[in-house]
This record gives structure tokens, sequence and C-alpha cells, in this order.
């Protein structure tokens, strides 16, 4: 679906189909009004002039929409088929160069290495997270400085946020919930949803630029800037947030009740049900488009009854009773 929004150009058939619409509603209600000055008014008064003159332009807009859709899939197939390759084609180039070159994009966006500190407490913790999942390698480690992001699974690399650290703060209650977190994360890592990920932005790549573009100018400029930034790229706000991200969120939710299972199976249930408390979302959108993509999240109260009931039905592990006698 994503594919198909962003290679298609049914983002740019939606901004010039509802452009037409709304200026050809324009210059019909300044015709009606024109006319009715010259002729000295009709039976309709100006409120109802402009009603019908919205109404037709709904109608239009909508009949056009439709017709445009119908031409698309069944008019020219082959065009479309061609569209669509091109741009899988496409996303998978850019998908294979992004992982390869993961490494140099990672510090370019301002993450950097662990110090000793930072390793002298993560490894441990992560290495130990890894033999419990069953996990033979580790991914990269890299830290985010900045308050936004906690942790985040990429196609090779794992980032920890800086703030994560300050916030669950040092000492074994600490630690045990960094643990569980870094659990997660791994989780994530193992199982490929940061590749993923990745894979979904390279598929939708017209549109998350437009999208962020978009967000960018609402966010950060002036109100006219703002304004004049959402009536162009308006038709990739309609397409990710009411068909994409629907889409991506059955997947999403299925991820994440996965990596929350996966920490609970290893005796981490209540550490990570601590963290997300205190926490909420481990893993926060930074760009507008992170921002969808983490939104399709399960509600944090419904992730925390399922680790609770995971916890109620499982038997305590041997994790659980050399945590007791400790």
């Amino acid at each position: 679906m994503t594919l198909v929004c962003a290679w298609s150009g049914v983002w740019l058939a939606v901004w010039l189909l509802v452009a037409d619409t709304l200026v050809g509603g324009l210059l019909s209600a300044l015709g009606y009004s024109i006319s009715a000055a010259l002729v000295g008014g009709g039976g309709t008064g100006p409120g109802g002039a402009a009603l019908s003159v919205a109404g037709g332009a709904l109608r239009g807009a909508a009949s056009g929409l439709v017709s445009s859709v119908v031409s698309l899939v069944v008019d020219e197939p082959l065009q479309l088929l061609a569209a669509l390759c091109g741009g899988l084609l496409v996303s998978l180039a850019l998908f294979t160069a992004a992982v390869a070159v993961e490494p140099w994009l990672l510090h370019l966006h301002g993450f950097r290495r662990m110090s000793r500190r930072e390793s002298a407490r993560v490894t441990p913790l992560l290495e130990a997270a890894a033999a419990d999942l069953g996990l033979t390698s580790l991914p990269l480690v890299l830290v985010a400085d900045g308050d936004s992001l906690r942790v985040q699974a990429h196609a090779r690399h794992l980032v920890v946020g800086r703030a994560l650290l300050d916030e669950l703060g040092d000492g074994a209650a600490g630690d045990a919930a960094l643990d569980a977190v870094l659990c997660h994360g791994l989780h994530h890592w193992a199982a490929g949803d940061g590749a993923g990920d990745l894979l979904l932005r390279c598929c939708g790549l017209p549109l998350v630029i437009l999208y962020d573009a978009g967000h960018g100018l609402a966010d950060r400029g002036s109100g006219l800037i703002a304004l004049l930034g959402w009536a162009v790229l308006w038709p990739a706000w309609l397409l990710v947030r009411l068909v994409i991200r629907p889409v991506v969120a059955a997947t999403s939710q299925r991820q994440e009740y996965a990596a929350d299972a996966a920490a609970g199976r290893t005796g981490r249930g209540a550490a990570l049900r601590g963290a997300l408390s205190l926490l909420g979302e481990l893993e926060p959108g930074q760009s507008g488009w992170d921002r969808v993509i983490a939104a399709t999240h399960p509600p944090l109260e419904l992730r925390l009854e399922a680790l609770e009931t995971a916890a109620d039905a499982r038997p305590s592990s041997s994790r659980d009773s050399r945590s007791a006698q400790a």
C-alpha cells in the first residue's frame, strides 16, 4: 500500500484534482455574483449560491477522484504496473545502499559511540539479554544525546538515548529497568523490525519527503509559510494519516506486543512494566514520518495489561527465583 501511494502518482493526481475543483468553484461563485449584480439579483440569496457552488465542488471532487482511480487501475494497468515496478526497484536499491552505509548515516544524524562509562553499564546488560533471548550476535550500539529518543532498533545498530540512562538512574532498580528496555529493543533488532521500518521508509520515500517537509513547515514556519506549505503538501498528509497509518498499525502492534512478550519470557516483565509506566513510549518519533509510525504502537495501558496477564499465566522462572534469593 505504501508503494502504491508513493510511486503511482496518486498524491499528485489528488492535489491537481482538488486544486482544479477549488479554482473552478471559486470562478463559478465569482461569475454568479457578477451576473446577479448585473441583473439585479436572482431568486437565491448569496448564502444559498455559495452553498450550491460548494456542494457542486465537493460532488465534482468526489466524482473526479473516483474516476481518476478507476481510470488508473482499469484503463492504464500497464502504466500503473510499470510505475510500481520502477518504484520497487528504486526502493530496494535505496534500502540496500542505506543498510550498507548505515553507520555513516547514523553518525551524520548525530548519534555517537558509547563512552567507556556508558559501555561499562550497557554492554553487560545487553550481553545478558542476548543470552536469554538465544542470540549469538549483538548489534552495534550508538548513543543519541538529547531527550527525545530512548531506544531504537535499526538494521545493523541499536541506538540508546542518553536521557534513558539518566531517567532510569543508577543502582539495582535502574539497571533492571534498563536491562528490560534493552531486551525489548534487542528483540526488535533480532526480528528485523528496524530493517522493516527502513524498507517501509524507502518504499514511501516520495511521501516521506513531502510529509516531513509539510510537518517541518507547520512546526517551525510562520503562519503564512505553514499555510502555504500545507496547501501544497496536504495530499501527503491525507495519504499517510488515512491510508498508510491504518495499514501499518496492524503489523506495528504485533511487533510491539512480541517484543514485550519476549522480554517477559526472560523474566524481565515486571521491570519492563515499571519502565513503561515511568517512560511511556520507548520509541518516540523525531521526524514527522517517525511520529506517525510511533503512533501506530499499541496504547500503553494495553501493553501493561498484556505484560501483567502474561506474568499471571507464567510460572516463576529461574531468573525470578534468583532475583528473589538475591
